[in-house]
């Protein structure tokens, strides 16, 4: 063997570290229980957030360079704990800036654990779990199904990630058939929930999802970067879209109406418009650095909330929120806090559109279908940035694959489709640190 090839041989053992057997089974249960929310799970997250922490520290040759080239991800968690002592809770601010801190440092411990596909299925597992229980143990509410969660929006919200992790499984030829058609199964499973649960928004982010994985994945190279003429073909429709939506979107009678109409909603959006107005409000109090974390919504202590309250007709014991991610980001941590949000996701989205281009493959065109779905729903919901939440969690782990490859073979798995003689195994990558510990 010569010096190069073992050169780059030992770069992609740095770049990678082997994951014992029952830490994969651990990585299931984190996924588990950052998709879900149930009854006492602090005692199984919070040994799990920990147990991680010292992996990350345990595998720090593998963690150290991709964390190093993935610093944004530090950015907005590092100012949460730089700001925690001018929050309104100090303790509160800074817990809550150290559990994203860690929610970044598990994502890199699972991109130099696993490899993409790895991710993708084990996405999969937890999703369709949670999704199988959900036939069995569920509520009504107004005649639509709740399933194992807290109410029938959530159902639908959590049921689109199963929908996308199954849809990508079932039409990666790189898994077994058999898998493959147990994803068909539990996607079916998923968009019969999605429909019960009588979400118009997930309704409509379920077709999306579908048009992305198509999209992207005429964009995506097979192991080679994208042709230049379907690079050119997306921006010229991308510069299409962006001068005729603004035209059929506005005026009266446009398509927003007819949109909202159909769905039976009204272009405040369910209240949420004039909720935004009052959030507005509460920025200019603290422009600069926010409430900090879990500063703003204390009914006792804060006259504003109490008055959001009542003109929402919400009970003091219920949760509530800005119902908009970007504005929820910056009453808690500032304009500074609303910078870094924007950052963090512009340097996660050229990653992974980078690693789609560049390499293909159905799990980057996973991760980006996941990352734009966030990214709509952080416009009418206020979980971006939240730690442990496992869609969010999938974004940034996808991002850290490009520094992780470039600490490896240089050019990262090739994606190509597997021979038709040669039997599709369920985890098969060109990437030499993952072929050698499987």
């Amino acid at each position: 063997m010569s010096g190069g090839q073992m050169s780059m041989g030992a770069q992609a053992a740095m770049a990678s570290a082997p994951a014992r057997p029952f830490e994969l089974v651990l990585a299931v249960l984190w996924f588990l229980v950052t998709f879900t929310v149930f009854p006492k799970d602090e005692y199984i997250l919070y040994p799990l957030a920990l147990y991680f922490s010292y992996a990350v520290w345990r595998d720090r040759r593998a963690t150290g360079p991709i964390l190093a080239g993935c610093w944004p991800l530090l950015l907005l968690p590092g100012w949460a704990i730089l700001s925690a002592p001018l929050g309104v809770v100090p303790d509160e601010a800074l817990r809550t800036g150290v559990q994203m801190v860690l929610t970044a440092l598990i994502c890199v411990l699972f991109a130099a654990w696993m490899s993409p596909r790895r991710i993708v299925l084990t996405a999969f597992f937890a999703t369709g779990i949670c999704g199988v229980l959900s036939v069995f143990f569920t509520a009504y509410h107004d005649g639509a199904m709740t399933g194992i969660f807290a109410h029938k929006n959530m159902l639908g919200a959590k049921m689109l990630l199963l929908w996308a992790a199954a849809l990508c499984v079932a039409f990666d030829p790189w898994f077994r058939l058999w898998l493959r058609f147990a994803a068909l199964v539990l996607a079916a499973l998923a968009f019969v929930l999605i429909l019960r649960s009588h979400s118009a928004t997930a309704l409509v982010l379920s077709l999306a999802i579908i048009a992305m994985i198509g999209g992207f994945g005429f964009f995506a190279g097979a192991g080679d970067r994208t042709p230049a003429d379907r690079i050119a073909t997306g921006l010229i429709t991308a510069g299409v879209l962006a001068i005729a939506l603004p035209v059929l979107l506005s005026g009266p009678d446009s398509l927003a109406d007819l949109f909202f109409d159909r769905l039976g909603k009204s272009r405040t959006l369910t209240g949420r418009t004039q909720l935004w107005a009052y959030a507005e409000d509460v920025i200019r109090e603290r422009p600069v650095t926010g409430y900090g974390g879990g500063g703003f919504w204390r009914y006792q202590e804060n006259d504003v909330v109490r008055q959001i309250f009542a003109a929402f007709h919400k009970s003091p014991n219920q949760v509530f929120s800005f119902h908009n991610s970007f504005y929820e980001n910056t009453v808690h941590f500032g304009l500074i806090g609303l910078v870094l949000t924007i950052c963090m996701l512009a340097w996660a989205f050229a990653r992974l559109a980078l690693q789609l281009v560049r390499r293909g493959g159905m799990p980057f065109i996973f991760f980006l279908t996941v990352a734009m779905v966030e990214l709509i729903r952080a416009m009418v919901e206020s979980e971006l940035m939240r730690p442990f939440v496992l869609a969010h969690m999938l974004i940034w782990i996808g991002a850290c694959y490009l520094a992780k490859h470039r600490l490896g073979t240089g050019r990262g798995p090739v994606q190509q489709r597997p021979a038709p003689k040669e039997p599709a195994v369920a985890f098969r990558t060109a990437d030499l640190a993952v072929q050698n510990r499987s």
